[in-house]
């Protein structure tokens, strides 16, 4: 049975994963360099934080779950189809936007359901938070 912390860090874990999974997908269908290198970084940012967290539940005797690779399925297919006819940086703006924002709600709410872990994994879900919503900020910019 997982603990608070694993619970936490494993909320954190598989967003990063989600998250890169994310990039991954809409990354080939970008063709502007700006909305390209944010991309790249946020990527950048979900690899540390999948390492990070990662480790961190290894620490507490347990191993990280991967995401369900029907829900890799899916998202790659919901990809597809939002980008089929109107593949423009807004739209790959406003598809990582609600990504993120859903990624964001998730992890509130772990941080709700594990008050009692260790405030350093609290800590780290709300710069991971923080981060997340810098993200955002950064993609509003390629919105028209």
């Amino acid at each position: 049975m997982e603990n608070s912390n694993t619970e936490l860090l494993s909320g954190i874990y598989k967003l990063s994963k989600t998250g890169i999974e994310a990039v991954q997908t809409v990354l080939p269908k970008v063709e502007q360099e700006a909305l390209r290198q944010e991309l790249l970084e946020q990527y950048n940012d979900y690899k540390k934080a999948a390492d990070e967290s990662e480790r961190a539940i290894m620490s507490y005797g347990s191993v990280p779950k991967d995401i369900n690779p029907l829900s890799k399925a899916f998202m790659w297919g919901s990809v597809q189809l939002h980008t089929l006819s109107d593949a423009s940086s807004d739209k790959i703006a406003e598809l990582m936007i609600n990504g993120t924002t859903k990624g964001i709600i998730d992890l509130t709410k772990h941080t709700g359901t594990c008050s009692d872990a260790d405030p350093d994994n609290l800590e780290y879900a709300k710069a991971f938070i923080k981060n997340e919503e810098r993200h955002i900020d950064n993609l509003k910019a390629f919105l028209c």
